[in-house]
C-alpha cells in the first residue's frame, strides 16, 4: 500500500470479478439452491446440458459453492455440476462444524477439512441424499457434544 500498489483492484480482478456468463450461471444455482437437515445444509447442481446452453465450462462455476456456503444458518454447502450423464462433480464447503474433507475420502476425493470434493455417480437425488448421511451423522454428534456440555 505504501508503494502505491492498487491491491483493491487486484483482489477485485482475481478474486471476485466475474464474466456476464459466470453470473448467469451462478444466478441459475443460486436460484435453484434446495436447503435440507432443518436448513443447515444447501446444495444446488448444474446439469451437462445447461452448462452448454450457457456455454460455460467447469472453471466458469468458481466461486458457486463459497456463495452457497454464505446462506444464513447454513453450516454445509455442496455444489455438484454434471461431467457426464449421470456423473457429478461434487465440491462441498463447512462453516465451523463438518469435515468435509473426511467425507471427500470416503467416496474417493480429497481436500482440506472445510474444503473438499469428489465425483460421483448415480442420479442428483442418491448423491445428496449419500453426502447427507454423512454430514447428518457429524452435525449429531457436534450437537450431542454441545447438550452434555
Amino acid at each position: 500500500m505504501e508503494k502505491g500498489i492498487a491491491f483493491s483492484d487486484i483482489i477485485t480482478q482475481s478474486f471476485y470479478k466475474k464474466t456476464y456468463v459466470q453470473n448467469q450461471i451462478m444466478g441459475r444455482a443460486l436460484l435453484e439452491s434446495v436447503t435440507f437437515l432443518h436448513g443447515r445444509c444447501i446444495f444446488s447442481v448444474v446439469r451437462k446440458k445447461d452448462m452448454d446452453f450457457y456455454g460455460v465450462d467447469s472453471n466458469d462455476m468458481d466461486g458457486i459453492v463459497d456463495q452457497l456456503r454464505i446462506t444464513e444458518g447454513v453450516e454445509c454447502a455442496i455444489f455438484m455440476y454434471e461431467t457426464n450423464s449421470q456423473e457429478f462433480k461434487v465440491s462441498m464447503r463447512s462453516n465451523h462444524v463438518v469435515d468435509v474433507s473426511k467425507i471427500a475420502a470416503y467416496f474417493g476425493g480429497g481436500g482440506h477439512i472445510r474444503a473438499a470434493g469428489c465425483t460421483m455417480s448415480g442420479r442428483i437425488h442418491d448423491v445428496v441424499n449419500n453426502l447427507s448421511l454423512h454430514i447428518a451423522k457429524q452435525l449429531e454428534e457436534r450437537d450431542k457434544e454441545c447438550t452434555t456440555e
